[in-house]
């Protein structure tokens, strides 16, 4: 009998720490300034995006990190890689929170946090991870630089913030007209009845280091990816929360 009694208190001891392990992540994140090196050290675009995959590492990244990435050498391709598991991470987050689940206290599975400027004068890039504590009107783990959606009629696309850098607008007017309005056409995703495993990101991490080559100011950079950002989350929000429940939106 109480060897019975063990052999149920083992199973279920096992079983307890399968599920703590299984919650938490055995890959080691390769740190943001590895990406620099391994592209200025030659190792192809395939090469770097392989090591970000196995390794699991996913980065909250600014619209102006990116020319800073580009600037450092990193090319185009791990750019948009970059975006697109930081998009995917968002979407797990955002399914997440839509459902009333979480994915706890587990900093590892959230997007790191990095501060960039130090690539300006050929420094270090600081990297920190992100907080899970739970924050109203937005997923846990998003980082510290966004702002939650708020509804808005005007429209304002990359065009357009083109044309206001070209005719001489100050960066405090270009900020003021991106957060004022919707970004157009930079979603990337279908209509809301729709499902996808992982929504392309309509903003490419290269399209944000091109537009920072042709002078767009940082703080208009870091507004466009956070308008982005939060269109995206809220797409993401209506999606979830309205599956299953009657006709698709269209």
């Amino acid at each position: 009998m109480r060897n019975r009694v063990w052999s149920r208190y083992h199973a279920a001891l096992v079983l307890g720490l399968a599920a703590l392990l299984g919650a938490c992540p055995t890959h080691t994140p390769m740190p943001i300034d590895e990406v620099v090196q391994r592209s200025r050290q030659g190792q192809t675009a395939d090469q770097i995006v392989e090591e970000l995959r196995g390794s699991r590492s996913t980065f909250a990244l600014r619209g102006s990190d990116f020319g800073r990435l580009a600037q450092a050498g990193v090319p185009d391709p791990v750019l948009d890689h970059l975006q697109q598991s930081f998009v995917n991470d968002v979407d797990l987050q955002t399914r997440y929170w839509a459902t009333g689940a979480s994915l706890g206290g587990c900093r590892g599975c959230y997007p790191q946090q990095v501060d960039l400027t130090g690539l300006d004068s050929d420094g270090a890039a600081q990297q920190r991870p992100p907080s899970t504590t739970y924050t109203f009107a937005q997923p846990p783990g998003m980082p510290d630089w966004y702002r939650p959606y708020s509804a808005k009629r005007r429209m304002i696309s990359l065009g357009h913030v083109r044309r206001m850098a070209q005719q001489g607008a100050s960066t405090e007017e270009m900020v003021r007209a991106v957060r004022s309005a919707r970004l157009d056409r930079t979603i990337g995703v279908a209509s809301l009845g729709a499902i996808r495993t992982h929504p392309v990101a309509g903003l490419s991490g290269s399209e944000l280091a091109r537009l920072r080559a042709e002078g767009i100011p940082d703080p208009v950079l870091d507004e466009i990816q956070n308008a982005f950002v939060s269109q995206f989350v809220e797409l993401q929000r209506l999606r979830y929360q309205h599956l299953g429940k009657g006709p698709s939106f269209s």
